[in-house]
């Protein structure tokens, strides 16, 4: 079990507003700053509400699937583990993008993918079964939400304050961090794993 501000911790740190900025950013240049904070304000409660919703219904979800502890553990360690591997060791080449000149962002692409993505939502439904507790996990996201929506509605100011540099690294920390989150649930999966062969072998 993780404490309330572990979980917010985890969901922020794998929504990974910092190195989104970037690319929100470049999505956005076209408008003002005041224009660019209104778009980041909606769009990140557009991936709050999406996260809620996997809340409610990923529990559900995995429940029928009848899924043991061990692997729940494991995979979300796993997952978390290839996260961070993309946080840390990230491509920063120049892509080429489609213009998207003075074309209002809407849901797509900010909210979802970029936001609340696959690995967040996955880790939402992992999280959700393993808590055993709704109510937790509603306020952990929620938590997140307010540090995740602080970045973004700054990122103008933090890009040219930090520099391109300077948000890598913060990247890169976070992506530190949730390895080392990671390798911690993939070990406590494990010795749930032994404890479950154990438990048959005696029996």
């Amino acid at each position: 079990m993780m404490s309330l501000s572990q979980l917010a911790l985890l969901f922020f740190v794998v929504t990974n507003p910092i190195g989104n900025a970037p690319a929100i950013l470049a999505l956005l240049k076209d408008f003002d700053v005041a224009k660019q904070q209104r778009i980041l304000l909606r769009e990140s409660l557009f991936s709050m509400i999406l996260a809620v919703v996997f809340l409610f219904l990923g529990e559900t979800f995995l429940s029928r699937l009848q899924v043991a502890d061990y692997a729940l553990t494991m995979s979300g360690g796993v997952l978390l583990f290839i996260v961070a591997l993309r946080m840390i060791f990230v491509d920063r080449r120049p892509k080429q993008t489609k213009a998207l000149s003075q074309i209002e962002p809407f849901i797509v692409p900010i909210a979802t993918p970029l936001l609340s993505g696959a690995g967040l939502l996955t880790m939402i439904m992992l999280q959700s079964k393993r808590e055993a507790n709704d109510t937790k996990v509603f306020f952990a996201i929620c938590m997140a939400w307010v540090g995740i929506t602080a970045v973004l509605v700054l990122s103008p100011y933090l890009q040219v304050l930090f520099g391109k540099r300077g948000m890598a690294a913060l990247e890169q920390l976070m992506g530190m961090l949730l390895a080392m989150v990671s390798m911690e649930m993939i070990v406590k999966g494990t010795a749930l794993f032994i404890a479950v062969l154990s438990t048959t072998n005696g029996g």
